[in-house]
């Protein structure tokens, strides 16, 4: 039953944000980040009514389903965008990777890579497209002062939520996911900013 409500949300997402985008001619970049944190609140979780191996089957079928749909047009409200990027398909399998390696050892880890992920990128993401003046590109990749400084703040956040101590760690550690974001491109830093977050939060 905790897999089919889990199965049910996730299809439910990805469907309603397919249909508000035709329905309302939505732009993909809006309906990628609204998709983004949804899977993430989801995925954050799910440790609370999943084991950690149906976690793991669960986000590799999905990333398989999302490769599958890059080809059509059935995920239009996630593919549909103009630079390449490979990020929804990253997106699972980064949580799926951190499931493996952090999920047995503590829920806490997990969820503040997956959240950070989930939450900081798009959020740097919107704000560097809608506000970013001071560009510039790091390995081949555009990116703003404005979009990375949000990251840094909202990590920064999540840092403290989960770990809510004062010092060098917890600069550090919304430091060091800062500079995966920026040097990532392609949607790499989906399926690197997971693990990298529970590493470092458990290493504080």
């Amino acid at each position: 039953m905790n897999l089919a409500i889990f199965l049910f949300l996730s299809f439910a997402l990805l469907g309603s944000i397919e249909v508000a985008k035709r329905q309302f001619k939505l732009s993909a970049d809006i309906t990628r980040k609204a998709t983004h944190v949804g899977a993430a609140l989801i995925a954050a979780a799910s440790p609370l009514f999943l084991s950690p191996i149906v976690i793991v089957v669960s986000c590799l079928f999905f990333a398989g389903l999302l490769f599958a749909g890059r080809s059509s047009n059935l995920f239009s409200s996630i593919h549909d965008v103009k630079r390449k990027t490979y990020g929804a398909v990253f997106l699972p399998l980064g949580e799926a990777l951190s499931a493996i390696v952090f999920l047995s050892h503590g829920v806490r880890e997990f969820q503040f890579g997956v959240l950070v992920m989930g939450i900081s990128d798009p959020l740097a993401s919107l704000i560097g497209e809608r506000f970013g003046r001071h560009n510039f590109k790091i390995l081949g990749n555009r990116k703003s002062v404005e979009g990375s400084l949000s990251f840094f703040l909202s990590a920064l956040v999540i840092t403290f939520i989960f770990s809510p101590v004062f010092g060098l760690p917890l600069i550090l550690i919304p430091l060091v996911l800062t500079f995966v974001e920026l040097v990532l491109g392609y949607g790499f830093d989906n399926l690197a900013l997971p693990a990298t977050g529970a590493l470092l939060l458990t290493l504080l």
